[in-house]
């Protein structure tokens, strides 16, 4: 086989092989069953130190609660695209092993003091749950 034929051959199988459909198993890559995500408007969007005090606060809140498996806390990424809503100042993503874990975080006296302490701070408040 001279060169020609044998790069002839290889990029032939090479784009074959780029081609073949890749079977993909599709993984739940949260820890976790339950997914609580929250989104908060604040009442002075553009006073970045409350927000801050508030997103400490809610951190040291978290670890208040036995039954969060993880969390995230995190601020709008600027990803300016017709499907993102970047207009929410702070949100908050809670994972927990079962929807019973979640109701226990619910009802949690750390979960309801943190309401009373803050809730002065936002105008409005979105909720999304998923179950896996």
């Amino acid at each position: 086989m001279n060169k020609r034929s044998f790069f002839k051959k290889a990029s032939a199988a090479v784009a074959a092989i780029g081609l073949a459909p890749i079977a993909v198993e599709a993984k739940n890559t949260l820890p976790g069953r339950f997914v609580h995500m929250v989104f908060f408007w604040m009442n002075d969007p553009d006073d970045e130190k409350t927000i801050e005090q508030f997103m400490k606060g809610t951190e040291a809140f978290f670890k208040k609660v036995e039954t969060i498996k993880t969390y995230h806390i995190g601020e709008p990424a600027g990803t300016p695209r017709d499907v993102v809503d970047g207009s929410y100042q702070v949100s908050l993503v809670v994972t927990f092993d079962s929807k019973e874990d979640q109701d226990i975080y619910q009802a949690h006296q750390a979960h309801l003091e943190y309401i009373e302490e803050y809730k002065h701070l936002w105008k409005r408040v979105q909720v999304y749950d998923s179950w896996a």
